[in-house]
């Protein structure tokens, strides 16, 4: 265990505080029950945490946050980035801090439960699947920019079961592009999907949107 240990603390830590059971394995040059083993021991312990199978993160690293894990939770066929509320309050465009880490994906998942945190995701078509760039004041991983965000929300909010229907107040940052959010809507395929956007966006005033200075 002491050598899985040290690998941690050498190899992964100075990089990132999430890893995998394999990387650690491969690091330690051991085999991979000994190192899932080793791991589930220094879990017992409280020095690493397990995420979910395979994939554990260091809450004590200063660089952690559970935003930190959504790069990991998928595959190389896949990908997500966080948007909507989470987003939004990320840019501090909104007050309210959501209970879950909301990301977009183009595939249908269910919610995913973990001791770090509670993902939740969000499934947009394909070619609206963008506007996005790395975040590093906490970690790293994809956000939306404050106007795919916006544009997210309006979408998701129009689509059955309408999530986000009541938006608390939103606060517009300088430079924000209302032209960008008009973009992301006229991209949308299907006709009374892009009008429901459209005319909430054009509905999105006072009390819910206010530019700041």
């Amino acid at each position: 265990m002491r050598r899985i240990q040290e690998t941690i603390w050498k190899d992964f830590l100075p990089l990132s505080p999430v890893f995998t059971t394999h990387e650690v394995a491969e690091a330690a040059e051991v085999r991979l029950p000994s190192a899932s083993r080793d791991l589930a021991q220094l879990a017992s312990e409280g020095i690493v945490v397990r995420v979910r199978r395979g994939l554990w993160v260091i809450p004590q690293h200063p660089e952690f946050a559970p935003y930190v894990v959504v790069p990991r939770l998928f595959g190389s066929e896949e990908q997500g980035y966080v948007s909507l509320l989470s987003a939004l309050n990320l840019h501090a465009m909104i007050e309210q801090i959501p209970q879950v880490i909301q990301v977009v994906t183009t595939r249908q998942r269910p919610r995913l439960r973990t001791p770090v945190g509670t993902y939740e995701f969000h499934q947009i078509q394909p070619d609206l699947f963008g506007g996005f760039a790395p975040y590093n004041a906490v970690g790293s991983f994809e956000i939306a920019s404050p106007e795919k965000a916006v544009f997210d929300t309006l979408y998701i909010s129009t689509r059955r079961g309408q999530r986000f229907a009541h938006l608390p107040e939103m606060e517009l940052p300088a430079g924000f592009s209302p032209k960008a959010v008009e973009e992301w809507i006229a991209k949308i395929d299907y006709e009374p999907h892009r009008a429901a956007v459209a005319d909430r966006w054009d509905t999105l005033g006072t009390p819910h949107r206010k530019s700041r200075a």
